[in-house]
């Protein structure tokens, strides 16, 4: 498959019980019910939360980019079988789209789990490059 999105540029993490940048109650954009996808959330629900985006699991190298729903539609996102591969000078990881994001005036193209984060050795306003899907290799 083509490449739908190639991003390029600074990166952030969102996700999970410490994400303090979302509200507690705070869902995801196209992932509506941890049984869409069982392998990115935590076995239970944080304490004190409810919402999708705080049960996500930070080990799992999940991404959101400002994807368009008319060249990536929600439920090609939702395919958990097409993933986005992330870059930073030779290190790469296969993540899955998990959210839409980050707001347009962070000037940041992604937000990435703290361990994808961890293992491209980045850290939030460095840059990374997004391709989705991933190319066959």
């Amino acid at each position: 498959m083509a490449e739908l999105l190639h991003v390029k540029g600074h990166c952030s993490w969102f996700g999970g019980p410490d994400d303090h940048g979302v509200d507690p109650d705070e869902d995801l954009a196209f992932i509506y019910d941890v049984e869409d996808a069982p392998h990115l959330f935590l076995h239970d629900q944080p304490a004190g939360t409810s919402g999708l985006a705080r049960r996500l699991d930070p080990g799992t190298f999940f991404i959101a980019c400002r994807w368009d729903y008319d060249v990536t539609p929600k439920e090609m996102l939702r395919d958990q079988t097409r993933k986005a591969l992330v870059r930073v000078g030779d290190k790469s990881f296969l993540a899955y789209p998990a959210d839409w994001g980050p707001h347009d005036s962070t000037g940041r193209v992604a937000d990435l789990s703290r361990g994808l984060m961890e293992a491209l050795g980045v850290t939030t306003d460095d840059s990374v490059e997004v391709i989705y899907p991933a190319p066959a290799e």
